[in-house]
């Protein structure tokens, strides 16, 4: 088993040559360090207080555009991560007991068929009370909005690629002996990686249709917008400003394919080394991000802590496995939780 070791023990000359970064190094940091700068720009405007939206209200100056795209673009992610998580929990929590499942699985199914507006009409005031006066309650509202339009496709996707798991693959987890937590790292997610990151690209584009009505937010008489593209849009639209509409869909067109360079196609690039088939696929997806990422120097031993804080974390074993009862020990199981759980 690999130790990390913090120091090498290779010559200086040569060991200056590994640490030096290269071209890509500083490429790969630029681009690190403006992602940074902007989300962290973004998110301080979160936390200003919610009369500031009425004295500074939404404006169709094409230069506010770009800041506007940057405040959509987090709430987007934002609500991405959400997604994940609980898709990581609820998903596999339905697939891995079918008591579970037989409620999870129908639940997901009439959530997803209900509409943003639907969500809207009680969140908005929860999360306004819960951040009372402050811009904070309006973008959780807004947040859990593109969540309900994300979550669901993405469980669904989760959920069917852990069903779909080849039973020999599992005996083999199990045999050597491997926890839950072990078995989710190194079989679970790892299996559903590929159709898992497809349909958070689906998700994410679905998102996009429902950012006007996640940020012109309207419930009884409660009005709040926040600065974004969705809401731009709403008011280009209301004020008929059709320059400004072509604006806001150009904007909204430069961020998606940013988001696509940057982010999803980078993904795409790595998790197809997770693919299952017994053929290779015809064409490897290809990032110029990914390969930028690859070919770094300083930026891969930097990282090399964080790899090592991994592997370790892999090692955990949270339950104990339980011990397999012998053939015609095990007592017949009673149907009655069955019964009183359905």
């Amino acid at each position: 088993m690999s130790v990390f070791r913090p120091f090498s023990l290779l010559p200086p000359a040569l060991l200056r040559q590994r640490w030096w970064p290269n071209v890509y190094d500083l490429i790969a940091f630029a681009l690190l360090i403006a992602c940074a700068v902007a989300l962290a720009h973004a998110a301080m405007e979160t936390r200003a207080p919610l009369a500031a939206l009425h004295a500074d209200p939404i404006s169709l100056d094409p230069a506010r555009l770009p800041d506007y795209a940057l405040r959509t673009t987090l709430r987007m992610f934002a609500a991405m991560l959400a997604s994940l998580l609980f898709t990581f929990t609820i998903a596999t929590w339905a697939a891995k007991s079918p008591r579970a499942g037989r409620l999870i699985v129908p639940a997901l199914d009439i959530l997803q068929s209900v509409p943003v507006l639907g969500f809207l009409s009680f969140t908005v005031t929860a999360f306004l009370g819960l951040f009372p006066g402050r811009q904070l309650g309006a973008e959780c509202a807004a947040v859990f909005a593109i969540f309900t339009s994300q979550a669901w496709n993405m469980a669904f996707s989760f959920y069917q690629s852990l069903r779909t798991l080849p039973r020999d693959l599992d005996e083999v987890a199990r045999g050597f002996g491997l926890s839950a937590w072990q078995r989710f790292w190194r079989l679970d997610a790892p299996f559903a990686m590929p159709g898992l990151v497809w349909n958070a690209m689906m998700s994410m584009s679905g998102g996009w249709f429902f950012i006007v009505a996640s940020e012109a937010i309207t419930v009884g008489d409660t009005t709040v917008t926040l600065p974004g593209v969705g809401s731009y849009l709403a008011l280009a639209i209301a004020q008929q400003n059709f320059a400004a509409v072509g604006w806001a869909v150009a904007a909204m067109a430069l961020t998606i394919v940013l988001c696509d360079q940057l982010l999803f196609r980078p993904i795409v690039a790595w998790a197809d080394k997770f693919r299952s088939e017994q053929t290779a696929s015809q064409q490897r997806p290809r990032s110029w991000v990914y390969e930028l990422i690859r070919r770094t120097r300083a930026g891969k031993r930097l990282l090399r802590p964080l790899a090592w804080l991994w592997q370790r974390a892999m090692c955990l074993r949270f339950r104990a496995r339980a011990p397999v009862a012998a053939t015609g020990d095990a007592a017949p199981a009673s149907p009655w939780p069955d019964r009183l759980w359905l």
